[in-house]
């Protein structure tokens, strides 16, 4: 198998066109909204390892909330989408100028850091214009930050996966 470059050069010699537009645009609809609904997930899985190692009594009421929370994705889809708005449209246009394809496992690490680092870049360019004192460290807001940024690691994956475009069907490995 050839390099990314080598494999792109071959799929545009073969009709082949690299849709910028399109990842772009599918990035900052859904590239939010995915991240909003991974929120939701893993803060419902943790409040169920929560009260399964707490008080096993409450289990069924928690399960009962989880069924409820199915009613919150709408919101979460909603406001995942508001926040997640600029890291995913840095995310969309980098790997647009890149013209970034999955060919190995490999390159879902690489989605899953430019996911991340573009979430850091927002949050640290938000903090420097809104907080009077932005180099003062607070423990919270850094691991807040951090795992807003793993939520936005694993939605550049997800999106990564469904909306980059795949390898020729004709291309021989």
């Amino acid at each position: 198998m050839g390099t990314k470059k080598e494999i792109l050069a071959y799929a545009k010699q073969h009709g082949f066109i690299y849709p910028k537009e399109k990842v772009i645009l599918l990035f900052i609809l859904l590239g939010g909204a995915v991240g909003g609904f991974v929120f939701l997930l893993l803060t419902k899985l943790w409040e169920l390892l929560i009260s399964i190692l707490g008080n096993s009594s409450s289990t069924i009421d928690y399960f009962q909330s989880f069924i409820f929370s199915f009613g919150l994705i709408p919101l979460f889809l909603f406001f995942g989408t508001l926040f997640g708005f600029i890291p995913a449209l840095l995310t969309g246009i980098y790997l647009s100028i890149k013209e970034f394809i999955i060919i190995e496992a490999k390159d879902y690490g690489f989605l899953f850091l430019i996911g991340s680092l573009s979430v850091l870049f927002s949050i640290t360019i938000l903090i420097i214009i809104t907080d009077p004192n932005p180099f003062i460290f607070d423990f919270n807001d850094t691991i807040i930050t951090i795992l807003l940024a793993i939520i936005g690691g694993i939605s550049a994956m997800i999106c990564g996966k469904l909306f980059l475009p795949k390898l020729p069907k004709n291309f021989d490995k």
